[in-house]
């Protein structure tokens, strides 16, 4: 199973039967065609899977189907890979398409508009050097999200003690080849990849391979944050959260700016 849409919407998943419904109508409802989506579910307890495979009319743990004109891929994984381990396999296994643009939507969100993706590919049409494209966003209690700017490159390249790209996040695909898979791991435990903090364990890199040059920031609200939710890391285990956090902060800068994709 491969998908070699212009844009491919990875959609990390886990225990959200209440709200997975509204995010994939969010998606396969754009404006814009050319998309693909994989939906990663990992290991739902509470029944979402079934709300999936009803949704989409296939009651398998792996297919791929189309919904609304979209073509969708749906993994029900076999072991935990929490959300960064979502994404990174998504996109090293089931996209084959080296142009695409690679974005994500947490399976308890959802995008806010008809036209946040074609409004995000066009900074990629109308920038041919961008490679990392990111918006606003905003919470489900009201408050403004956290995206702005990327601070200068002497900041970028001398420390990670900021934090610029949240939601709406997309990039090239080619950069995920890139990551060494090693810093994604998780750092204090067994486990295959990072369960906390899995934007920071690859975001960072991103950043870092882009720079300023290949970096774009829209300031305009094109998704919605649940932010109440018991599986939020900052409600689940506040502790962890800013443990793997500053780990990822502190790690030092490893990656180097690109000169081409």
């Amino acid at each position: 199973m491969k998908l070699t849409n212009k844009f491919i919407v990875v959609i990390p998943l886990y225990n959200a039967k209440n709200l997975i419904e509204q995010c994939l109508m969010s998606i396969v409802t754009q404006d814009f065609n050319d998309v693909g989506i994989i939906i990663r579910d990992d290991i739902s307890t509470d029944g979402t899977d079934l709300v999936v495979k009803k949704i989409l009319g296939n009651n398998s743990d792996e297919f791929q189907t189309q919904l609304m004109g979209k073509d969708i891929i749906y993994i029900r994984n076999k072991e935990k890979f929490y959300p960064v381990g979502n994404t990174y396999d998504s996109v090293i296994n089931y996209v084959d398409n080296d142009d695409s643009i690679i974005a994500v939507v947490d399976g308890d969100d959802m995008l806010s508009k008809r036209s946040s993706i074609s409004t995000i590919n066009k900074v990629y049409d109308e920038n041919d050097g961008a490679w990392l494209v990111w918006s606003q966003h905003r919470s489900s209690d009201g408050s403004p999200g956290q995206s702005k700017p990327l601070p200068s490159d002497g900041v970028l390249y001398s420390s990670r003690n900021y934090w610029s790209v949240t939601h709406f996040r997309t990039c090239k695909k080619s950069l995920y080849h890139k990551l060494d898979i090693k810093d994604l791991m998780d750092p204090f435990t067994d486990e295959k990849f990072s369960s906390f903090a899995g934007d920071a364990a690859f975001l960072f890199p991103i950043i870092e391979m882009c720079g300023n040059e290949h970096s774009y920031f829209l300031d305009e609200v094109l998704y919605h944050y649940n932010n109440d939710l018991p599986t939020n890391e900052h409600n689940k285990d506040v502790s962890n959260a800013v443990k793997y956090g500053s780990y990822f902060k502190h790690k030092g800068i490893k990656y180097k700016k690109l000169k081409s994709l």
